[in-house]
């Protein structure tokens, strides 16, 4: 018994619409996804919405359609379950249970007869119970089941044969397990062929047993079978999903995804090759989570459990008249030998040729079957891709076919291999690639990009589920590139390209020939007889010992000489007085004293 003092926190709440006749009957489907609710008639049209401010991560959901309330869990809020009136306008959260020490509650159920909720908690690995006043406190929490290592996660509840169903999702011992409401009498119900059962749902109309098994995360399955167990059928088999929440009405079953982060649903008479239906997705919405827990209408409404198991009982016993009949055939047909005594005998309990013990009235089961008829095949659903057969200790391994490997044939070692639509096959136990538009080991080397992008994107594909679109670029521009990169090849353009770099050094090299000529100027020298003294000479004579010759370039630009020189006529010379330009002369001949002069 858990006190009050450190009682769980289970949020429960109930959600009101905007018209309490509408929700009367408006919605067949409730989904929490956030701290928000979606309601949804069954041809997956958005009825009603409600936002729960007190909520943060809503995960489970139960419904009470007598009182018309609503319960739902919360992982990360400091509550973990509320409660809300459907029929109240301007509805409030009822807080029922207080968060402590770790809880996580992940999924609940509600018994309208004794009016008692239930729920899962993952971390402290336990199945409780609380009993809910309509008016009034609520009761203590009870533990109904300490689960330790069993790691339960998914639950349901059995209205009508009053037992409630969990799953046990450890991989090294899964299980599906059942127990009375009180806690006694429980027993497991499915534990051979399982990998990680995450949820459990149960048909009160048909008095089936559905549940979820995540298969190494690749492939995930749905199943049903009796209540017992027996009688187990395979509805689902896909791939590249997460399915977390499972819940079933009349016609159809649903389950949460959180790969797609959307609802599927699937009939439940689904043939063979069926593939499940997007009911809804939030992919694309703004809500920063992913839809968890699911409530039906139909399954948790008015449950005539008189007439449903009058019903079941009647085709049980039309069943058995069957049988019946055919095994009185049987023994008609059959010698009078003693062997066939036996088998008469034995085919009146034991199936699949099991022998019957007539001192306690057992069966003796073949290899490679169980149960207390011999009606639960060790074979059953265990390979995913390949034949099942019963090695020498009596267990089940499989042969696998094609692509396939691992123990249960789960993993398809051509899956992503070959690139660039390869086609992969198996040889010598290792896969091999045989190309169409590309070359290398995994057909990594494409060949023709543009053919590759025609054959990838000529449509985007939408309609098919999980094909994911390629984007290519322009055809054009990529025939164009395509076709220089063969140009290239091929030695056009490189020739026309080495020619243009010789014909542009040849002028470069003409260029800097002239450039260079240009440049050189004629040198103007003129050459004077000049002595130390103030007269200059004019002419040239016999040089005595007190005078020197110099020579003078450019004397114009020097501006040194006293007679004119030439100028160019394209020349703008410097007018400059007789007296500076004296001064110059004599400060070029006084720099000359020291020389050879």
């Amino acid at each position: 018994m858990i006190t009050a003092e450190t009682r769980y926190l289970l949020p429960t709440l109930v959600l009101l619409c905007n018209l309490v006749v509408a929700y009367a009957r408006s919605w067949d489907l409730a989904v929490v996804i956030g701290n928000e609710i979606d309601f949804f008639a069954r041809n997956s049209t958005l009825m009603g919405h409600a936002n729960i401010g007190e909520a943060v991560s809503l995960t489970g959901v139960a419904y009470d359609d007598t009182t018309r309330m609503m319960y739902l869990s919360d992982v990360r809020n400091n509550v973990s379950i509320f409660s809300n009136n459907l029929t109240e306008k301007n509805f409030t959260s009822t807080p029922l249970l207080k968060k402590e020490n770790g809880m996580h509650v992940i999924g609940i159920v509600f018994d309208t007869s004794l009016h008692t909720l239930f729920w899962v908690d993952a971390l402290k690995e336990t199945i409780a119970k609380m009993h809910v006043s309509q008016h009034g406190e609520p009761g203590d929490p009870v533990i109904l089941h300490n689960l330790t290592g069993n790691n339960p996660r998914g639950v349901a509840l059995d209205v009508c044969n009053s037992r409630i169903y969990w799953t046990n999702s450890n991989t090294t011992n899964p299980s599906i397990e059942c127990s009375n409401l009180d806690g006694s009498d429980r027993r497991i119900v499915i534990q051979e062929n399982l990998y990680e059962p995450l949820a459990v749902a149960i048909d009160h109309a048909e008095q089936k047993l559905y549940w979820i098994d995540d298969v190494e995360g690749i492939h995930f399955k749905i199943e049903r079978s009796n209540l017992d167990g027996s009688e187990r059928e395979l509805l689902v088999h896909n791939k590249h999903q997460q399915p977390v929440y499972l819940a079933v009405d009349k016609e159809s079953m649903y389950w949460s995804d959180w790969v797609h982060s959307a609802i599927w649903t699937m009939p439940k008479k689904a043939k063979v090759g069926d593939y499940p239906i997007q009911f809804k997705s939030y992919y694309n919405s703004k809500r920063d989570a992913d839809p968890a827990g699911i409530v039906t209408r139909d399954n948790v409404g008015q449950i005539d459990c008189a007439t449903i198991l009058s019903t079941i009982e009647k085709r049980t016993n039309l069943s058995a008249a069957v049988l019946r009949s055919a095994v009185e055939t049987f023994n008609n047909l059959t010698t009078s030998t003693e062997e066939s005594d036996l088998t008469t005998e034995s085919s009146k309990y034991c199936l699949n040729n099991g022998h019957l013990n007539k001192t306690d009235n057992t069966c003796r089961c073949k290899e490679g079957f169980v149960g207390p008829f011999c009606e639960i095949s060790l074979c059953h659903n265990y390979c995913l891709r390949g034949k099942c057969i019963i090695n020498h200790h009596g267990f089940p391994e499989c042969e696998c076919a094609d692509t396939f490997s691992g123990v249960r044939c789960e993993r398809d070692i051509c899956n992503g291999y070959c690139l660039f639509d390869g086609e992969c096959s198996v040889q010598n136990g290792r896969p091999v690639c045989s190309c169409k538009y590309s070359k290398g080991t995994r057909c990594e080397e494409p060949n023709d990009i543009v053919e590759i992008c025609a054959f990838y994107c000529a449509s985007a594909r939408t309609e098919l589920p999980n094909v994911t679109s390629c984007r290519c670029t322009d055809s054009n521009q990529t025939a164009e590139r395509i076709t220089l990169t063969k140009s290239f090849q091929d030695g056009t353009l490189l020739s026309i390209f080495v020619g243009l770099t010789i014909l542009f050094l040849i002028m470069v090299g003409v260029l800097s020939y002239y450039v260079n000529k240009l440049r050189r100027r004629p040198r103007i020298k003129r050459h004077y007889v000049v002595s130390k003294g103030i007269t200059p000479l004019t002419s040239r004579p016999q040089i005595p010992d007190n005078q020197c010759e110099i020579t003078i370039e450019n004397c114009c630009n020097m501006n040194i000489c006293e007679t004119p020189c030439f100028e160019p006529k394209l020349r703008s010379g410097v007018p400059r007085s007789n007296s500076m330009k004296k001064e110059e002369k004599n400060s070029l001949l006084d720099n000359m004293e020291g020389n050879s002069c």
